[in-house]
C-alpha cells in the first residue's frame, strides 16, 4: 500500500528538482546576451522559442476562468500573485487545434511588462535554447512566405532535426487581431 505513495512522492520530488533546475538555468541565461538565449515550448504541434528578454516567468498550470464574449482562443483569466493575467490558446490563435494539456503543461507569460502582460498555453516547456546550437532548416535563410505573421520570426533546426519558430512577442502583443480579444457581434 505504500508503494503508490512512495511512486507519487518520487515524482513529485523529481518534478519539483526539475522545476528548481529550470528556474535556476532561466536566471542562469539571463545573464547571457538575451538575442542568443530562446526559452522553448512546445504548443500543439508547433515548437516555439521565445526570446528570454521578452518573456515572463512559467507559472504551474491551473485552469483559467472563462470570460464571456471573448474569441475562441483567449481561454480567461488566471491570478498571479494578485494580477489578472488573460491566457491565449495559442495553438487556436494560429488557426490550430486547441492546446492539448498534460502533467507538466505550464502558463508562460508574455511580456515583461504588467500593462502588455498576458500568457499562452504550453503543452510542454522544454527548456532553454541558444542561438550557437540552432541552424538554419536546411542551411537556408530564405523569407517568409507572402501572409506570414508579422509574429512569426526565424525558423531554426536545432542539432535532432526538430523545427522552431522564433515568436516576435513584441510583434504579437502589436498585433490587431491579438488584441482583438472581445468577440464582435452582429
Amino acid at each position: 500500500m505504500n508503494a503508490p505513495r512512495q511512486d507519487l512522492r518520487a515524482r513529485q520530488t523529481r518534478l519539483q528538482d526539475y522545476q528548481a533546475m529550470l528556474a535556476r538555468r532561466l536566471r542562469e541565461a539571463r545573464s547571457l546576451p538575451a538575442a542568443d538565449s530562446y526559452l522553448a515550448l512546445q504548443v500543439g504541434a508547433r515548437n516555439w522559442l521565445l526570446p528570454l528578454a521578452d518573456t515572463g516567468e512559467v507559472l504551474d498550470m491551473r485552469p483559467p476562468s472563462p470570460v464571456p464574449l471573448t474569441q475562441p482562443w483567449y481561454s480567461g483569466l488566471v491570478n498571479a500573485r494578485g494580477s489578472l493575467l488573460g491566457v491565449i490558446d495559442f495553438s487556436l490563435f494560429c488557426g490550430g487545434a486547441p492546446t492539448p494539456l498534460q502533467p507538466g503543461s505550464k502558463i508562460v507569460v508574455l511580456s515583461r511588462q504588467v500593462e502588455r502582460a498576458c500568457a499562452i498555453l504550453a503543452t510542454r516547456v522544454a527548456g532553454l535554447r541558444h542561438a550557437a546550437d540552432l541552424s538554419l532548416p536546411h542551411g537556408d535563410a530564405a523569407p517568409p512566405p507572402a501572409g506570414t505573421p508579422a509574429w512569426e520570426g526565424q525558423r531554426f533546426a536545432d542539432r535532432d532535426g526538430r523545427d522552431w519558430q522564433v515568436l516576435d512577442v513584441r510583434a504579437l502583443l502589436d498585433a490587431p487581431a491579438f488584441l482583438q480579444v472581445g468577440r464582435v457581434t452582429a
